[in-house]
């Protein structure tokens, strides 16, 4: 039985969305050109308000530039690294510029629930509990629809112990969508996977 699904992840993971920092450069340009015409309409023509748009321009812009620079140094070193998940081996195996560095056991989705394709690392979290399934895990990271389909932990119940029974499913199809890994191994995808990683599932 799955214990993700539907609207009820979507619930699960909004509020981890919604307090998260989601800026992309694009809304940095939006913004920076919103602001520039609220500022040019507010400055009633005077110089002074001229000279403070320009200057609020110029930080603004400096601002985007710099935030572009990272993102751009970011899409660089994601590039490194690759994800390959193998759902009849039930194996992870984790790339570093074309070097395989990690390999995983976990356990996918039973018939077929795991999306089959080309992915990239989305968003994460450290942990997320489910009432209606009474089990939780740590150290998602998604891997489509921002916050659906994850890799994690094995789960865990609502004191975050693990629950020996489905622990014991890891390398077989027990799943639900998601791909279940060893607490540590989750962990590992966690704290060194950056966002945009490509991830293979076959």
């Amino acid at each position: 039985m799955s214990f993700l699904g539907g609207s009820e992840v979507v619930s699960v993971f909004s509020r981890y969305n919604s307090n998260q920092d989601q800026t992309t450069p694009q809304d940095n340009q939006t913004s920076y050109h919103n602001q520039k015409n609220g500022t040019a309409e507010n400055s009633g023509g005077n110089n002074q308000g001229k000279e403070d748009n320009q200057n609020a321009e110029a930080q603004q812009q400096e601002s985007a530039n710099r935030q572009q620079e990272t993102a751009n140094s970011q899409e660089t070193q994601q590039s490194d690294y690759r994800i390959d998940v193998d759902v009849t081996e039930q194996i992870v195996r984790i790339y570093y510029r074309d070097s395989e560095i990690k390999q995983f056991t976990a356990s996918t989705g039973v018939n077929n629930l795991t999306p089959l394709g080309d992915f990239e690392i989305e968003n994460r979290g450290e942990w997320f509990f489910s009432e209606k399934y009474q089990q939780g895990a740590k150290y998602w990271v998604s891997f489509k629809d921002w916050g659906v389909y994850l890799f994690h932990s094995v789960p865990m119940d609502k004191q975050k112990k693990m629950i020996a029974e489905e622990a014991a499913k890891l390398g077989t199809s027990a799943s639900h969508g998601c791909i279940r890994l060893e607490v540590e191994n989750a962990k590992w995808i966690y704290d060194n996977i950056p966002q945009g990683t490509k991830v293979h599932i076959h």
